[in-house]
Order: C-alpha cells, then sequence, then structure tokens
C-alpha cells in the first residue's frame, strides 16, 4: 500500500511534542511491514538539517493557488534516517512564520491551511496517488476537505484519509473567514 502522511512534525527534525514521535515510528513500522511512505511537511528555517540526508530540491516551481492568485512554493525531499519527506517551502510576503516549528503564533491558521492547499497541489502536479492520506492533528485537518471539495474533482478520487487527532487539547480553533480559498 502507498501511504502519504501529512504533519506538523517528524521526530529528530521538528518536534515541538509526542506527534513527532508518533508519526516517525508509524512511518517506520508500516514501512516494515512492506508499505510505501513518503511524509509531506513544512521546512521549517529552525529545523534540524542535520538529520535530513540529500536535502535536494524536488519541485521548484509549485504555484498554490491562494486567495485569487498563488503563491511561489519550493518542496525539497531528503530522507530522515531513512524515511522518505518532502519538505514544503513557500516563498510569499507573509512567509507564514515559516521560521518556527512551534505553534501559537499570530498567523498559525492560514499557515497551515496554505500548507494543506500545498500538500495536495504538490501531490497533484507530482501524480501521486496514494491509498491512504493519514493527516495528523489540526494543522492538517483541512486536508480531507479540500481532497472533497476540490481535488477529487481534478483528479485525486482513490485516496482514501485517516484523519488522526493526538492531542484533544490543541484543537487550532477557529472560525470559518479563515478556511482555505478555493482560487
Amino acid at each position: 500500500m502507498f501511504v502519504v502522511m501529512i504533519a506538523s512534525e517528524l521526530t529528530p527534525v521538528a518536534k515541538v511534542g509526542g506527534l513527532a514521535d508518533v508519526v516517525y515510528g508509524l512511518a517506520r513500522e508500516l514501512e516494515s511491514r512492506g508499505n510505501a511512505v513518503e511524509i509531506i511537511l513544512p521546512k521549517y528555517d529552525c529545523m534540524r538539517y542535520d538529520h535530513i540526508y540529500g536535502l535536494t530540491k524536488a519541485y521548484e516551481n509549485l504555484w498554490v493557488p491562494w486567495y485569487g492568485g498563488a503563491i511561489h512554493t519550493t518542496v525539497y525531499f531528503g530522507f530522515v534516517h531513512g524515511r522518505k519527506c518532502f519538505f514544503i517551502e513557500p516563498h510569499s510576503n507573509d512567509n507564514f512564520s515559516i521560521a518556527n516549528v512551534f505553534t501559537g503564533q499570530t498567523d498559525d491558521v492560514l499557515r497551515f491551511a496554505f500548507f494543506c492547499r500545498a500538500a495536495l497541489e504538490f501531490m497533484l502536479k507530482t501524480n501521486k496517488h496514494p491509498e491512504i492520506i493519514h493527516c495528523h492533528d489540526w494543522q492538517t485537518a483541512l486536508v480531507p476537505v479540500l481532497l472533497y471539495e476540490m481535488y477529487q474533482h481534478l483528479g485525486m478520487r482513490h485516496s482514501r484519509v485517516c484523519f488522526t487527532i493526538h492531542n484533544f487539547k490543541h484543537q487550532g480553533v477557529t472560525g470559518e473567514h479563515s478556511c482555505a480559498p478555493r482560487a
């Protein structure tokens, strides 16, 4: 089975709490059972780059639709202790606080909404068709919505979504005004 995990953290490159450990451990276990696993993460400036091997540009000119325009984005690929990882780096004036992995920033909702949109756009443009898209915590909660509302109509019809909430204490609660735009 081909599984794509979308998460905001991964041990040891971007770790705030237990989510990072679970994503890494689950990916390793799924691979040990014969599954193909890829992980999509934001590319934070504060990552432990000494644990990413073979970091290269995988997709240099990804244009992600966003509020009536598009944001130029670069996607990098590298191995984190054997795990295949893609790192999404937006090139916007707002920069979506990619300098910091820690949540609690004033733009958390927008930066993770953009991350969800960019992850799906990358999968669409690179013709990735996983059987399972596994989303982790509120930072990736828009992926199933965007997949159903938009991306299935663009050809991403066969993926099923597993959405895991690791900590109900952190919910990313916001209003409808901050949902990812349809542009």
